[in-house]
């Protein structure tokens, strides 16, 4: 009994609580509540209670398309959630409107090297952090090993530039009568999207304070013109349909051998050696114009830890905080295979799926939300669809698009 004393004292001292500190209960709100996910964060729930029997954290599962709604209903009610996991996306959204605690007071900044840089600055506000990243990830193409040989390209050549990826997309082409039995490469196919193709050329479709839209920038029409030469060489009623046959498990079109090569995370090579475990398969950088990777080559999105405003116990909030984006996101990683933001945590995991996202990290853009349109992705995407389904011009189509969008920007600045 003694030294389980020394060790809880011991503890707290090193989480900079005090060594008499009243036992406390933390509310965590996440939404993490499937079959697969709810072990492995009732694992990382149980490791800290176990070692801190005053400061005991009660988990809450809240659905995905709720939890933003819920933690900032609670919040402005004045009973919010201690810890609460956000979207990346929108943490200076939300310390702009003071919903969210400011971390650096706690001693938050101490930690900010060993995260990767562009996770850790999506929580960066006038000069304070607001979040500790937990897990991201990065896009990479996928290309069938089996299928170039087939068709006399090189397996261990993966195409680096644009133009290689269309070249190479052609010869990958299988037709059978006026359909496809397999596509070499469609753009818009798999999780990477028309922004990261314009982020890819390197330009951005908002201004560096993600307050004023840019949408049909140069680089975005040249961006949108060339998807669309792909759209006219495959049909757009065939895009369509080939896509609508696209399931999981060994109904992807990658794993069945339908698409030659698809962009998609770096989990995705954990599917691959689920349903695939036998597929002679690349992961490669993302091809870009010029060939060469750049900051923005690659993108990823993810979940950061938060405080919101009013929390009861913000040091003891805190000291969880910092336990779960760095030791939990070490167990999160090895028994989910999503990215973590602590560096340490992501060396763990001794894959080489794992080891490409770590040295992918570098070009790989996070983008936060624009701070008066944070659901313009709607209308970009209504404005892809039609250009492409129509034909039309790619810059009048993003020039709609930006008019939509400004006239909400200008709304909610009022």
């Amino acid at each position: 009994m003694r030294r389980k004393t020394t060790l809880a004292l011991t503890t707290l001292m090193l989480l900079g609580l005090p060594a008499h500190a009243q036992k406390v209960t933390l509310e965590l709100w996440a939404h993490w509540g499937s079959e697969q996910r709810r072990p492995t964060i009732n694992k990382i729930i149980d490791g800290w209670n176990k070692r801190n029997p005053n400061v005991q954290v009660k988990y809450t599962f809240v659905p995905f398309d709720q939890v933003k709604t819920k933690v900032l209903a609670a919040t402005a009610a004045g009973n919010p959630p201690d810890v609460a996991v956000m979207d990346i996306r929108t943490t200076r959204m939300r310390a702009d409107k003071k919903q969210v605690i400011d971390l650096s007071a706690l001693g938050a900044d101490s930690l900010k090297s060993r995260f990767y840089a562009n996770m850790w600055e999506t929580g960066t506000y006038g000069g304070k952090q607001y979040s500790l990243p937990f897990v991201t990830e990065t896009r990479f193409l996928y290309y069938n090993k089996a299928a170039f040989k087939e068709v006399g390209l090189d397996p261990n050549k993966p195409p680096t530039t644009w133009k290689q990826l269309e070249e190479y997309a052609a010869k990958l082409d299988k037709k059978q009568g006026n359909s496809y039995a397999r596509i070499g490469f469609y753009p818009l196919y798999g999780s990477f999207g028309f922004e990261g193709w314009v982020n890819n050329a390197g330009a951005t479709m908002w201004d560096e304070r993600m307050e004023n839209p840019r949408i049909d920038n140069a680089t975005a029409v040249k961006t949108l013109e060339w998807i669309q030469s792909f759209a006219k060489r495959y049909g757009s009623r065939n895009l369509a349909a080939f896509q609508s046959s696209f399931g999981g498990g060994t109904q992807d079109p990658f794993i069945s051998g339908r698409l030659a090569m698809y962009l998609d995370i770096g989990g995705y090579a954990a599917t691959l050696a689920k349903y695939a475990p036998d597929m002679d398969y690349g992961i490669a950088r993302i091809p870009t114009p010029t060939g060469k990777p750049g900051p923005m080559s690659s993108w990823g999105a993810g979940f950061v830890l938060e405080l919101p405003a009013g929390g009861k116990h913000p040091k003891e909030a805190y000291a969880f905080a910092k336990y779960m984006a760095t030791e939990g996101a070490r167990i999160w990683a090895l028994e989910q295979n999503d990215f973590p933001g602590d560096k340490a945590a992501a060396k763990a995991v001794r894959t080489e799926a794992f080891k490409k996202m770590s040295d992918n990290m570098r070009y790989t853009y996070i983008s936060v939300a624009p701070t008066y349109a944070p659901d313009y992705d709607s209308v970009v995407k209504r404005a892809i669809d039609d250009a492409i389904n129509s034909g039309g011009d790619a810059k009048a189509a993003l020039g709609k698009a930006q008019e939509a969008i400004a006239r909400t920007v200008a709304q909610n600045r009022r």
